[in-house]
């Protein structure tokens, strides 16, 4: 009996070894899946932060590429506008120019016109004085002798080759 109850306490007692020895391992197993867990956790959160900071570098790269594009755009903008007003004022100062040049060709213009007219007036009276003294020249030819005739002639020719003259030089050919 004593094989029996003896073999009970040992049983009892491999038992409780056992489960001593397993459960160590267990804790032990457990702290050391625990501590590996705790490791990797930390290394994810080390590359994650080392990944944000990476980002935060690259939106800070980003947000500088950004803010001088929209100042290059600014700096364009004002370049177009101060553009567009200088050939504003341009455009303005060549139609001001244009204009003066043409009121000044029309003032030339208007003065040669009334030289012109001055000359064409002067004209028609030595034509009016040259047929008026054709006329006395025609009634004295007429009432008085036939020798008059030739110097009547000549005197005609004269008139006519004055006008003439006095017409080519209004017409500027002379």
């Amino acid at each position: 009996m004593t094989n029996g109850w003896g073999g009970r306490i040992v049983e009892n007692f491999m038992d409780k070894l056992a489960e001593k020895i397993g459960t160590r391992d267990i804790i032990k197993a457990n702290a050391q899946a625990e501590a590996m867990e705790a490791e990797r956790t930390k290394q994810e959160a080390e590359q994650f932060k080392a990944q944000f900071d990476e980002l935060k570098a690259s939106e800070a790269e980003h947000k500088k590429a950004i803010d001088g594009a929209l100042e290059s755009l600014e700096n364009l903008t004002k370049r177009m506008d101060d553009s567009e007003t200088k050939v504003h004022d341009v455009g303005v100062q060549v139609y001001r120019n244009v204009q003066a040049i043409v009121e000044k060709g029309q003032d030339k213009e208007l003065e040669e016109f009334e030289t012109l007219k001055k000359k064409l007036e002067k004209s028609e009276e030595a034509v009016k004085e040259l047929t008026n003294k054709l006329e006395s020249i025609q009634v004295g030819v007429e009432t008085k002798n036939s020798a008059v005739t030739p110097l009547l002639v000549i005197t005609m020719l004269i008139a006519a080759a004055d006008l003439v003259i006095n017409i080519l030089k209004i017409l500027g050919i002379m």
